[in-house]
């Protein structure tokens, strides 16, 4: 697997990577301009701009798969897959997101709906790739010794002035809805230390919080399995797709702040599963179907993986 760096590209390569069952190795670079900018274009000297943070692949010995997520590592995936067939005509290559390329440039595209492309060689799913599925959150729920009573606000990094004009207005409603609940809040490391100060300063003695590893253990997984209700803000497509994956109740913040309209598709694909801020509702909460399963059991996948493959390494 290739990567930038990115977190969230990275779970969506490991988790596909993982169900696959194939030994891996992630390697992650960064790429100098201007090869950067004209991504996913692969311009002469490309090797020129291209850094690798935990030693570049071993070019002498070819892996069954290559997995990139997001328009850079498509391109680095591109150059990497170049070299690597001048040994195994049999290698693939599966990119993850819309690379915004010319689609034969890979052997498969895993692209959301929200994206609206299609192809011969395209599979479309929901959302985004994640690894909870529907026998996570069972199994999490079997095992748990007791449930967490707590409301969950779960901020990603919606624009600042969502927390001068609306934040505020938006917590009364939540501790309207569930009075003398505890709140959980838990962050993003990328919120500035401003905001988070400002989030602080609305707390009451009863609430908790995590914003960065300084407030120990990131408690997001257990939030997600557990909470009695989930906020979320709506600016994260990865955490409104894991949370949505879950049976627990989950209200929008700050959806008014989405501007993409990519972004909204999505959102609108998933309304049934979105709460709002009244005491009593009778909306039924079903989970959307398990977005790798969906994947894993489309036919061009399923082509792919039957074809003959020169090693074991992916």
């Amino acid at each position: 697997m290739l990567s930038e760096g990115r977190k969230g590209h990275e779970i969506q390569s490991m988790t596909l990577a993982k169900h696959l069952g194939i030994k891996t190795f992630l390697h992650i670079f960064n790429l100098r301009q201007p090869w950067e900018f004209l991504t996913p274009r692969i311009i002469p000297s490309f090797q020129n701009g291209l850094q690798w943070h935990n030693g570049q692949p071993d070019f002498n010995t070819s892996p069954d798969i290559i997995i990139t997520t997001g328009k850079k590592a498509a391109a680095v995936g591109k150059y990497v897959t170049e070299r690597f067939r001048k040994q195994s005509a049999q290698l693939k290559h599966i990119q993850i997101l819309n690379p915004k390329d010319n689609s034969n440039n890979y052997d498969l595209l895993l692209i959301p709906e929200h994206d609206q492309k299609s192809g011969s060689n395209i599979v479309t799913f929901a959302g985004s790739i994640h690894p909870f599925s529907p026998q996570w959150f069972k199994e999490a729920k079997h095992s748990s010794t007791h449930q967490c009573p707590s409301l969950a606000i779960i901020i990603g990094n919606p624009p600042t002035q969502y927390f001068r004009q609306s934040f505020k207005n938006e917590l009364q409603k939540i501790r309207l809805q569930y009075p003398g609940r505890p709140i959980i809040f838990c962050g993003s490391p990328r919120l500035s230390k401003r905001v988070i100060d400002e989030i602080k300063a609305l707390l009451t003695p009863i609430d908790t919080f995590w914003f960065n590893k300084k407030d120990g253990l990131n408690p997001y997984k257990h939030l997600l399995q557990q909470s009695k209700h989930l906020y979320i803000t709506a600016d994260s497509l990865n955490m409104l797709n894991e949370g949505a994956s879950s049976d627990i109740p989950i209200t929008l913040l700050a959806k008014h702040y989405i501007q993409n309209p990519k972004h909204h598709r999505f959102i609108e694909s998933l309304a049934y599963r979105w709460q709002g801020f009244e005491k009593n509702t009778t909306k039924s909460i079903v989970p959307p179907r398990y977005t790798l399963d969906k994947i894993l059991k489309d036919a061009r996948f399923q082509k792919l993986l039957n074809s003959p493959f020169s090693s074991s390494k992916g």
